[in-house]
């Protein structure tokens, strides 16, 4: 059998040379820190070698010896009747489920007649009584332990970590086969590479210092050194256990080879290329794919600017052939759909990105100020960073949320944009961008010159007027960068009334010149011309800069609507502060919002108008709101009528695809939405972000979802640079320091074999007895595949979205209501992912915007293809574990 190495492709004869092949070229060179399985039909991966090694051994590796060859062993849980292969981890997880609620169970071992509902009181008879960790199933009472005996061929694997007498062991590497694989000059230089990128690794990624990182060394190195006697005695033991005499002065040579084999040794001692951080900053810099910051000055006063290439950068980054691939996979959306940025009129009407037939490199910029010091010290606003961060749009959205994907292109102070302006400090970006639109870049994988130009800009109002050109008080006349409305006219009309004139690349260009000329300071808004549209021939001010859903919505419209229908019901006796902040604390939040469960409303939130918190926590309580209240609020309450709405209308905006039609629902929903508000509080003074909202129906035709294009996951960027800077405290050239770490993480993940996550990770599985399932997962499994390798996992992560046993999807839709059930097993068949759900009857709840469901006891088995929203499905509906009974 052929074993190949899912990172690079080689091919070996023998699984354990693919394993240590692992070892020595993968397991400390990864960007994403996963080793795949070596098995085609597994989607486990792992942290290191060994995690593998010991996967595969209680995994893939039959039982030598078993109770009898046609005998299985299975856990039946005697309150539930689950029933599947015994494994001790599995049994002790399925009975504490039951323990969480408080079930009394006996404990499951042999002449043990202990008893307890208490979650915690029960592990600590477990830990204290029966303290063995592999326990056998011999250990556990007939009637939870099940022998059967099947027909072979129909039944899994049991796991070989079940058999503790007789462990399974892994073949030992033999390179007799293939010495060309393994030259020892090659093998050194890898393992020098392997030692480079650890430390690379351990400055860039987790944050070590230089001074720790060198310490490190010193001590290894020394301990090494000191177990010179050790080496010496293990060599003479061996010589002497084969009867062989030698001098003293051969023995002495022998353990000096041995230690100068020691790579850490050999690499690391004084002299050699990773002996100092001098020394291994140039041997990065000569090795991997470093692009490394050139610092600027720029501006009258000298301002300092440090700007990362990006032409280097994206010819570096098609080095990797990992993000060729990735662009290749964009599929045209079907006719009348607007699913990416290309579907978008504006990206169609840009005459060098829309060009059919050769590759054009479609970049997203980002803008936004940092604050790297304590907000609250007394060094705040004198480290404020702008930073200028991009995007390469090409790559499909589902690659776009990784971190490193998103690169920097340019550090400076906020003081020295607000004194020379971002025309002076954007001049070496800009000319790099007019190089990449005029002449392009030669890619060496294409073999040619590519061109392109910037998309579109992502940033905050604040941001986005500042380098548009547009007035940053929202408190002036001209506020909104897509229309020529006034402050007064947003009060008192709509934009779906067309009445407000709509900015076009002509009248802003006669606004600028306006400006420009003299003629006025600032003309319907403008006050200064964009340095992107004067330096680039295929962008514009008018198309360029997208709206921001997370600052317009989860951090503008609605805290300050939530404050106001919050602070009515008050009013109304409905509830109290008080209740509501007890529900907010207890609400049993569930998979994603455990990560993002929002704060309790401040006391002060009446006089502030705002119930603060950030945007993830005010996205999760406007959703969860009326599972937390929804129960003491009257039916028909208008205010409540507003929060509905208004979860509504987030729940479209951040759809990743749309209809004509549902853009029209769109529409109409924000248009109800205002007209509902101004009725319920007609003394409410609409902020400037409302009028914005209305103008998104009509933008997503322009620019495609506009979820693809907001500044969620650029802000997620920030924190590595705050990172960095919180554990060097080196604030003798910041700009400088924060880019250098920067590149040189890229340059780790650059070197990597894989640039990307695996599309499919499970850190954790087990295999299933076919026999076990519900006959319509054995009608499915047969349909697929002949094999009995069926695997099983608890959790399962596909192009980074999370799926859970427990979790509720969405699947097809029945009276114009969509379906929705339980997963209750998450099956790997033939490397696909397949959910066993349980199917569940639903009514919608009106008042609650929510789905009341009901188990109709029947089982279903379905792909991911077959869920109504992959992207979407799981935020919308994870809480549904939660109260399956009223949704």
């Amino acid at each position: 059998m052929a074993w190949r190495c899912k990172l690079c492709s080689a091919a070996f004869d023998k699984r354990a040379q693919t394993l240590e092949h692992y070892r020595l070229r993968h397991s400390s060179v990864s960007s994403v820190s996963q080793l795949p399985c070596l098995h085609d039909d597994c989607v486990s991966t792992f942290q290191s070698v060994n995690a593998l090694k010991i996967h595969i051994s209680r995994i893939h590796t039959q039982t030598k010896h078993s109770v009898n060859p046609v005998e299985s062993v299975s856990f039946v849980c005697p309150k539930c009747g689950f029933k599947q292969p015994f494994n001790y981890k599995t049994m002790l997880g399925h009975l504490r489920a039951h323990l969480k609620n408080h079930e009394m169970l006996d404990c499951p071992f042999k002449n043990c007649h202990y008893r307890s509902n208490v979650y915690s009181s029960f592990n600590a008879h477990r830990s204290r009584d029966h303290p063995d960790a592999d326990a056998h199933f011999l250990d556990f009472k007939n009637d939870i332990i099940l022998t059967e005996t099947e027909n072979p061929t129909m039944l899994g694997q049991v796991e070989a970590a079940d058999s503790p007498e007789n462990p399974p062991e892994l073949e030992s590497p033999d390179y007799s086969s293939d010495q060309s694989s393994y030259d020892t000059g090659e093998l050194q230089a890898q393992l020098k590479s392997n030692l480079s990128s650890l430390f690379l690794k351990m400055q860039c990624v987790l944050h070590v210092s230089e001074t720790a990182i060198q310490d490190i060394i010193d001590n290894l190195v020394q301990i090494f050194l000191l177990s010179k006697p050790l080496v010496r005695d293990s060599i003479m033991m061996v010589l002497q256990e084969h009867e062989q005499s030698i001098s003293d002065v051969l023995i002495n040579e022998l353990v000096e080879a041995v230690m100068k084999s020691n790579v850490l040794v050999s690499a690391t001692e004084e002299g050699a290329e990773l002996s100092t951080a001098k020394r291994r900053k140039t041997f990065v810099r000569s090795h991997y794919p470093l692009v490394l910051p050139v610092q600027y000055t720029v501006g009258l006063n000298e301002s300092t600017v440090v700007y990362v290439p990006v032409l280097q950068m994206l010819q570096a980054m098609f080095k990797n052939t990992d993000v060729l691939q990735k662009i290749q996979e964009t599929n045209p959306s079907p006719p009348g759909m607007y699913m990416s940025h290309e579907d978008g009129t504006y990206f169609q009407e840009n005459q060098l990105l829309s060009e059919a037939g050769e590759l054009k490199f479609s970049l997203i910029l980002y803008v936004d100020d940092l604050e790297i010091a304590n907000p609250l010290g007394t060094s705040r606003k004198i480290h404020k960073l702008c930073a200028v961060y991009w995007l390469l749009a090409n790559l499909p959205s589902k690659y776009r949320s990784s971190l490193h994907v998103i690169q920097l292109a340019l550090l400076c102070k906020v003081s020295d944009v607000q004194r020379c302006g971002y025309e002076s400090i954007l001049s070496p970006l800009l000319k790099d961008l007019q190089t990449l639109e005029q002449d392009g870049i030669f890619i060496e994988t294409l073999g040619r010159c590519v061109r392109g130009t910037v998309l579109c800009v992502a940033a905050d109002n604040l941001a986005a007027h500042g380098l548009a050109g547009f007035v940053q008080s929202f408190r002036g006349q001209y506020v909104c960068r897509f229309c020529c409305c006034s402050t007064d006219q947003i009060q008192i009309s709509e934009v779906s009334e067309g009445e407000f004139s709509m900015r076009t690349k002509e009248t802003h260009d006669l606004h600028v010149q306006n400006v420009v000329q003299g003629e006025n300071e600032a003309h319907f808004g403008v006050v200064d011309e964009c340095p992107l549209s004067k330096a680039l021939q295929h962008f514009h001010t008018v198309t360029g800069f997208p709206p921001d859903i997370l600052h317009d919505l989860f951090e503008g419209v609605v805290p300050v609507e939530l404050a106001l229908c919050i602070r009515e019901m008050i009013r109304l006796k409905y509830f109290t502060l008080e209740y509501l902040n007890t529900k907010i604390r207890t609400f049993p939040y569930q998979h994603f919002d455990k990560v993002d469960k929002p704060q309790p409303i401040p006391k002060n939130f009446v006089s502030k108008l705002s119930i603060g918190g950030n945007g993830h926590e005010n996205c999760t309580l406007l959703r969860l709101l009326p599972l937390m209240i929804g129960s003491k609020v009257p039916e028909g309450d208008e205010t409540w009528a507003i929060i509905m709405d208004l979860k509504e209308i987030v729940q479209l905006v951040l759809s990743p695809s749309f209809t004509e039609e549902s853009i029209q629902y769109m529409q109409s929903k924000i248009t109800d939405h205002r007209q509902a508000l101004k009725a319920v509080f007609p003394d409410f003074k609409l902020r400037p972000k409302h009028h914005f909202i209305e103008h998104y129906p009509k933008l997503t035709k322009c620019f495609g979802p506009l979820v693809h294009l907001w500044t969620m996951r650029f802000e997620g960027k920030h924190r590595f640079f705050k990172r960095v800077i919180h554990d060097t405290q080196n604030f003798k050239n910041v700009l400088k320091t924060l880019a250098n770490r920067h590149q040189l993480m890229m340059a780790f993940h650059l070197n990597a074999p894989s640039f990307f996550k695996p599309q499919v990770q499970a850190t954790s599985v087990t295999s299933v007895q076919v026999a076990t399932l519900p006959q319509v997962a054995k009608d499915f499994i047969k349909s697929k595949t002949d094999s009995q390798n069926i695997y099983n996992t608890s959790v399962v992560s596909v192009h980074g979205t999370d799926y859970a046993n427990g979790m509720f999807v969405s699947v097809g839709q029945a009276g114009g209501l969509p379906n929705f059930c339980r997963i209750e097993r998450i099956l790997l068949v033939n490397n696909s992912v397949s959910f066993l759900c349980r199917s569940y009857e639903c009514w919608y709840i009106e008042h609650l915007r929510s789905f009341k469901l009901t188990s109709l006891d029947n089982f279903s088995v379905h792909e991911l293809s077959d869920l109504n929203d992959t992207e979407w499905n799981l935020r919308t509906f994870s809480y549904m574990s939660i109260h399956p009974q009223t949704l």
